[in-house]
């Protein structure tokens, strides 16, 4: 149950969000009714799919200002890249189609520029004929330089894959101390993609998962975040550079008009329900932090998904007082037969996947090995 301090932080952004969007409806009028918008784009984001469903997402912005992929800049240039980013010029209401075997859809960007694509197919998709990627273009323009198309990576489980697993970013894979609010300020303004530090051992246990026992596995990743889809081009450069396995990014977007909800606890549990029941035949593995929310969420999620969760750890990066909240929550849902574990680093999770044997213990050693280099 969401406290009455929660209840005041959501109204409060539920009245921020209003303000923004009326702010930003009447910039761009002005802009397009004077023709001063910049060349537009469309950003595509990952998206994924079963056997006969495709889930895609993107926005439609003015084409962006910041480069991907910038190393060596100044603190004040990485500061004003920031800036540029949650200042993003969306396009709203604008028709956007994406193709996929042969199949069209079209949708109109919501106020804030973000578009949804659900594909659903009668028979099985051929994905080794078709690919994994979804075409997208728009159907109007704004200026002669419009970059018109783009192409959406979907994601999709190997078909023997043992399990999957559902991981969140700050503070459980990117060290970003969210429970400090300074500290997190400090981290997003001063430091790009390839100076912000991985928790030590993350990238070997998350590819470890991706194999499964066997080695040979391709098992399923997902991201589910709070950061917002402004941050997604940081996040994946981050990734790439850390050599953090790839996968969907569930990121969050203030929109009201989405496939998802802007509330703070609801917007990670209607992910998270998104994806088991896209992947019903799939069991999966959670992983946190304790700073969150993030025990709360998954002890709902096993309660309204009773054997789907096979176990949870939660990295401990918040107050003693709170380990003993955890508690309380892990005593719950190891009632529904779920093993809840609050970790202090990523190796004490590791193990206990490798006596499981859900890891082999060549993964093992190899996660050991990269705990101690990533400490260095």
């Amino acid at each position: 149950m969401i406290s009455t301090t929660e209840g005041i932080k959501d109204r409060l952004l539920q009245a921020i969000t209003k303000a923004e969007n009326e702010i930003s409806k009447a910039k761009y009028s002005i802009k397009d009714h004077l023709d001063l918008i910049e060349p537009i784009k469309i950003m595509p984001y990952y998206g994924y799919g079963n056997e006969k469903y495709i889930f895609v997402k993107g926005r439609v912005l003015e084409k962006e200002k910041v480069k991907s992929k910038e190393e060596g800049v100044s603190k004040l240039k990485h500061i004003r890249n920031t800036y540029k980013r949650y200042e993003t010029d969306e396009i709203p209401n604008i028709l956007v189609k994406a193709t996929y075997a042969g199949k069209e859809l079209k949708i109109e960007t919501d106020k804030e520029g973000f578009f949804d694509f659900e594909f659903e197919f009668d028979e099985p998709i051929d994905y080794e004929k078709h690919g994994f990627e979804v075409a997208l273009e728009l159907m109007d323009s704004k200026t002669e330089d419009d970059e018109m198309k783009a192409r959406a990576r979907i994601f999709v489980p190997d078909k023997d894959a043992e399990f999957g697993v559902i991981s969140d970013i700050d503070d459980t894979v990117l060290v970003s101390q969210i429970t400090d609010f300074i500290s997190k300020l400090r981290l997003m303004l001063l430091k790009d993609a390839s100076e912000r530090s991985p928790f030590p051992g993350i990238a070997a246990f998350l590819r470890a998962l991706l194999k499964g026992a066997d080695g040979s596995g391709r098992n399923a990743l997902f991201y589910v975040s709070g950061s917002e889809w402004n941050l997604f081009d940081l996040l994946v450069n981050f990734f790439e550079y850390q050599e953090i396995p790839k996968g969907p990014l569930l990121l969050k977007d203030k929109g009201t008009k989405g496939k998802f909800s802007i509330n703070k606890n609801e917007y990670k549990q209607e992910r998270i329900s998104h994806i088991l029941e896209t992947y019903p035949d799939l069991n999966f593995i959670c992983i946190g932090d304790s700073g969150q929310h993030d025990p709360e969420i998954y002890s709902q999620i096993v309660e309204k998904y009773p054997g789907r969760i096979k176990a949870i750890y939660i990295r401990d990066v918040s107050p003693d007082k709170r380990d003993k909240e955890i508690e309380k929550i892990a005593k719950k849902v190891k009632d529904n037969d779920v093993e809840m574990f609050l970790i202090e680093d990523t190796l004490d999770a590791a193990r206990h996947c490798c006596d499981m044997e859900w890891i082999n213990q060549g993964h093992l050693e190899e996660i050991e090995s990269d705990c101690k280099k990533d400490k260095e």
